[in-house]
């Protein structure tokens, strides 16, 4: 079946948004006000398919050069025109359209996707020097230091990480696998520097441990609400009670859902996830250019450590970054940024050779 991998890949992606729904109308119940959160979270995600249908038949090859490259460039602008904005708490992280808020950082990683693709498109006569890193560590840095000044440590952690899994396709020199860590450490040193008190405090309450009360709240709790969900979940509480969690429908819509739906319900979203990343990865093993298959390792690296990160925060594995599970956490401009990436992995496996 030669759409097998893309029929995986959007029965994934649509369960998961009927998840998210279903968490984000349970959170919402539990605070006045945001019950009408889940209508908007739907409305977001009828864009988003729409708009995955239309890149699902546009034609890759086009933004293989100079496009891509300007693409990001325009996400990057429209990323810094948030510290125009009004900011909530000191943090500048959306764009105030009317009633419509957008996060700008969301649809950047889809931009850092193709960019790093084209860079990374032609390819190179053995182990590649120490110049081809130029033009990738560079995009890397104007990626990510608006976003880390919004501020918005989870997200750059996750552009990070997409650059990662671009790199690890590639072959490098010695010489430029040794600059590249040495890169690395100084890059960590400079964001440890330019932290925020309360980011450095999430951290320490990570490794050190904290006090449930203040710094280690959210942690504690979400990890008691995952604890008190069983095997099968605490469905007599579903909507009785209000959650603990100011952040129940976004960053911590996992652990509502683990929590009413148990040990199954948390593993059956895991699958899922699992299901859709090597999909997408069995999308790249068969595309038909370097540019294509780079394009859907970075959608697949995009979801999987984006659900790795949240996950691993909720349980308590990993410290509090505010990062986002892929279209369950209430979010339009996430929600919008996944489906587009599925439009993408369907546009590769329109022309790939096994898909």
């Amino acid at each position: 079946m030669r759409n097998r991998p893309v029929v995986v890949v959007v029965v994934a992606a649509v369960a998961l948004a009927a998840v998210g729904l279903a968490t984000v109308h349970a959170a919402g119940l539990a605070f006045p006000g945001r019950s009408a959160l889940w209508p908007r979270q739907l409305a977001w995600l009828l864009v988003g398919s729409a708009a995955a249908l239309l890149v699902a038949r546009a034609d890759l090859r086009r933004l293989q050069d100079r496009r891509a490259l300007l693409i990001h460039g325009a996400l990057i602008l429209t990323t810094l025109a948030t510290f125009a904005a009004s900011g909530a708490r000191d943090t500048h992280r959306w764009l105030h359209l009317g009633r419509l808020n957008v996060q700008p950082s969301e649809p950047l990683k889809l931009g850092l996707v193709l960019a790093l693709a084209s860079c990374f498109s032609r390819p190179a006569e053995g182990p590649r020097p120490l110049r081809d890193l130029a033009l990738p560590a560079g995009l890397l840095a104007c990626t990510l230091i608006p976003v880390l000044l919004q501020p918005d440590l989870g997200t750059a952690g996750v552009l990070a990480l997409i650059a990662a899994s671009a790199l690890a396709l590639e072959r490098f020199s010695l010489g430029a696998r040794v600059t590249l860590a040495l890169g690395v450490l100084g890059s960590l040193a400079a964001v440890w520097l330019t932290l925020h008190d309360y980011q450095r405090a999430r951290l320490a309450a990570f490794v050190h441990g904290a006090d449930p009360m203040t710094a280690g709240y959210q942690s504690d709790h979400a990890l008691r609400l995952v604890g008190a969900g069983r095997l099968l979940g605490a469905k007599s509480f579903a909507g009785s009670e209000p959650y603990p969690l100011p952040e129940a429908h976004g960053d911590f819509a996992f652990a509502v859902w683990a929590h009413e739906h148990g040990f199954a319900g948390a593993a059956l979203v895991l699958a899922l996830y699992l299901a859709l990343v090597l999909a997408a990865l069995r999308i790249a093993a068969g595309a038909r250019d370097r540019f294509e298959a780079h394009v859907a390792v970075g959608v697949a690296a995009l979801v999987f450590w984006q659900a790795v990160i949240n996950a691993g925060m909720v349980m308590g594995l990993l410290p509090v970054v505010g990062v986002t599970l892929p279209l369950i956490s209430y979010g339009g401009s996430s929600a919008f940024t996944c489906l587009v990436g599925v439009g993408l992995l369907a546009s590769v496996a329109r022309r790939s050779t096994t898909a």
